[in-house]
């Protein structure tokens, strides 16, 4: 995975969200206007593996969870197509909900 800044696009069957994401030396940092996002990725072969937690920073409920929870971590898998990278996987405290996301690499 190169490292820089990402736009993250996401979905479960409960809806879809983005925000973004920056990437360095196997940390990733990022957020939207609800939640801040922390983890980090390491290369496997040829897939990376990523676990990555969210902690709501904005109370206003408008901003909807989309696994019920403002707390939740995530680990994924994933292949780079070009500066795309698709992620599959679940959350740790919801293993029955398909996650899904794509990362556009947007700047360094």
């Amino acid at each position: 995975m190169q490292e820089g800044l990402y736009k993250v696009e996401f979905h479960t069957v409960h809806g879809t969200g983005n925000g973004v994401l920056y990437a360095t030396s196997g940390k990733l940092r990022g957020g939207n206007s609800g939640f801040a996002f922390t983890g980090n990725y390491i290369r496997k072969g040829e897939e990376i593996h990523v676990k990555i937690s969210t902690l709501r920073h904005n109370p206003d409920p408008g901003f909807k969870p989309l696994f019920g929870t403002d707390m939740i971590t995530l680990t994924l898998k994933g292949a780079e197509h070009g500066d795309m990278v698709d992620f599959e996987g679940f959350a740790l405290q919801l293993p029955g909900i398909a996650f899904k996301a794509i990362l556009t690499r947007i700047g360094d």
